[in-house]
């Protein structure tokens, strides 16, 4: 009667990509040719043929489901049941699109249904544990039939491996994409608790960071790639008195043993930044198998140790090896007296780095070297002690002179 029409009282639906509120009604005047909502499956399939008219879709209407009764649980323990929370059928985005959805949304993104196993194979497939090795040998055994029918000649199954194996694979990649998604949740929850990224060792700002998480700590660390490369390497190399004792490498901060995880990110991380070292590149060839690679770099690794105990005399039982060697050669040219052992025993000490002992070490490593090899050299070597044990005066002397002993 005002010079309104029916069809101008007649609202149109809000558009799913809208960036208008919820509230704000559409502009357009031609209801059919105005698109109605979308649910989250028809999205994803983009099929136009899933648009249907408000009439049928069924959103315009009020959402009639009952509240799910919430319980919220009071300071003195009493739980009290409150009924006041509503379903929620539409999703509002920060730019203003608004999406509506049902309970049956979703259902079938990850595994369509004609694709679902049936209850026999899904028993089949929650009983594959272990290693892949095991897996595998597991599921060899299965035996490849056609057919297979229960007591009242209803099929069960049908090409029995074959959905085995398609089953397993199915389920491998969703357990590996939940898993992914897991861990990105866990590192952004870490991210958000971290700190400045200062490195433990050198004490400053990391200029080639290598960052672990580490969810048993709930924390994330930074480390510069130089600092934990040495550290991994010093744990490898670990000896006494030139005895090799690897130890497998550990975090600075929590002293706990790096996972598998955090090594092999390590790895790569090191790698990038050009700071892999030659104890973590052959650990990485062994898996991170520390029992295997020290039988397999056995000799290596114990070279390694003689090296370096000899050349630093970082401990009393590496001066103490060099020592003996050094004493025993010159017993075997002339008598040892108690002021030769007394002198070359505080020469160690105080003038480890003295040019007469830095020729018993070469000396020494050699000897220990083709101890471990079994191997005869001998008289090359009595002869170089022979050759050195000539300058021994001059060694005494200097060592008067520097007051380090008394002649």
């Amino acid at each position: 009667m005002d010079g309104s029409s029916d069809e101008d009282s007649n609202e149109p639906p809000v558009s799913p990509l809208s960036t208008e509120p919820l509230t704000s009604p559409s502009t357009s005047s031609d209801s059919s040719s105005s698109p109605s909502f979308l649910t989250f499956f028809q999205m994803h399939t983009l099929n136009m043929d899933l648009f249907v008219d408000e009439e049928k879709s069924g959103y315009h209407v009020e959402n009639k489901c009952e509240p799910t009764i919430k319980r919220c649980r009071t300071n003195s323990g009493k739980v009290n049941l409150n009924s006041n929370e509503t379903p929620y059928d539409h999703l509002q985005l920060s730019n203003g699109q608004i999406l509506r959805f049902h309970e049956d949304d979703g259902l079938y993104l990850l595994i369509p249904y004609w694709f679902e196993s049936n209850m026999y194979v899904r028993k089949i497939v929650s009983r594959i544990s272990g290693s892949i090795r095991q897996k595998l040998k597991y599921m060899s055994k299965i035996i490849k039939e056609e057919e297979g029918y229960d007591d009242d000649g209803e099929m069960i199954y049908y090409h029995l491996r074959d959905q085995v194996y398609e089953s397993y694979l199915v389920e491998t990649r969703l357990r590996n994409a939940m898993r992914r998604v897991l861990m990105k949740w866990r590192n952004y929850k870490m991210d958000k608790r971290s700190t400045d990224a200062i490195d433990p060792i050198t004490l400053s700002p990391a200029i080639k960071p290598v960052v672990i998480y580490d969810w048993s700590v709930k924390k994330k660390f930074v480390f510069e790639a130089k600092s934990i490369a040495i550290i991994i390497e010093s744990k490898l190399l670990y000896h006494e008195g030139g005895f090799a004792s690897p130890r497998y490498p550990c975090n600075p901060w929590t002293n706990l043993e790096f996972t598998y995880r955090q090594l092999l990110s390590i790895y790569y991380q090191l790698k990038a930044h050009g700071e892999l070292r030659w104890g973590l590149t052959t650990l990485r060839d062994h898996n991170f198998n520390k029992a295997q690679w020290h039988q397999y770099h056995y000799s290596a690794i114990t070279i390694k140790a003689i090296q370096y105990a000899v050349k630093y005399l970082d401990s009393i039982y590496a001066r103490e090896l060099l020592e003996d060697f050094i004493i025993t050669k010159i017993s075997q040219i002339t008598p040892v007296t108690e002021f030769m052992v007394h002198a070359y025993r505080t020469a160690l000490i105080r003038a480890p780095d003295h040019w007469y002992l830095e020729k018993w070490k070469s000396i020494a490593y050699q000897h220990y070297e083709a101890q471990h090899f079994e191997l005869n050299h001998n008289e090359h070597i009595n002869k170089q002690c022979r050759t050195l044990y000539k300058q021994h005066y001059i060694f005494i002397k200097d060592l008067a002179r520097k007051n380090i002993i008394k002649n």
